[in-house]
């Protein structure tokens, strides 16, 4: 069975894009192979994103911020889905990547907002890891490669209504 190329996108892949890819990696057995990437990457990852991924025993390894380019066109893998994951990546005119990839977004601007404050941080990850989590184990289970395009394309926008 082939690996389904799966990518997350937000705006500086430094956080929610993060914790998306470490979670589909721990819980895909290998039929998925996620990617992040943002339109304008952050210098470094949240360092909260960091400690939580690591108290909590989540794969680490390759995770960076990097900009969608390197995984555009022929450079990079031939995606099957790229999910978006705040306002700012969903808006922005996305590179062409390479294969014809489902997009779906999966809005999570309210986690993103609480994460530019300090004080907030924390919280505001635990509740993203959890809506993720959700989102992604649903994802995982769909029966991608047995249905229609579009009746794929819906099943996974409308997985952006579990909280």
């Amino acid at each position: 069975m082939a690996t389904t190329n799966v990518l997350f996108v937000c705006g500086d892949n430094a956080a929610l894009s993060i914790l998306a890819e470490s979670i589909l990696r721990s819980v895909s057995a290998g039929k998925f192979q996620p990617y992040s990437a943002g339109a304008e990457p952050a210098a470094a990852l949240h360092p909260a994103v960091l400690e939580f991924l690591r108290a909590r025993g989540l794969p680490m390894v390759g995770l960076r911020p990097k900009s969608w380019l390197e995984l555009a066109n022929h450079a990079g893998p031939r995606l099957d889905f790229v999910i978006t994951l705040c306002e700012a990546a969903e808006g922005a005119a996305m590179p062409r990547w390479h294969g014809e990839p489902v997009l779906a977004h999966w809005n999570l601007d309210d986690e993103m907002a609480r994460l530019q404050d300090p004080g907030k941080a924390d919280d505001a990850i635990c509740d993203a890891f959890w809506v993720l989590h959700r989102r992604i184990k649903i994802f995982a289970s769909l029966p991608h490669g047995r249905a229609p395009r579009r009746q794929i394309q819906h099943r996974v926008e409308a997985i952006a209504t579990w909280q």
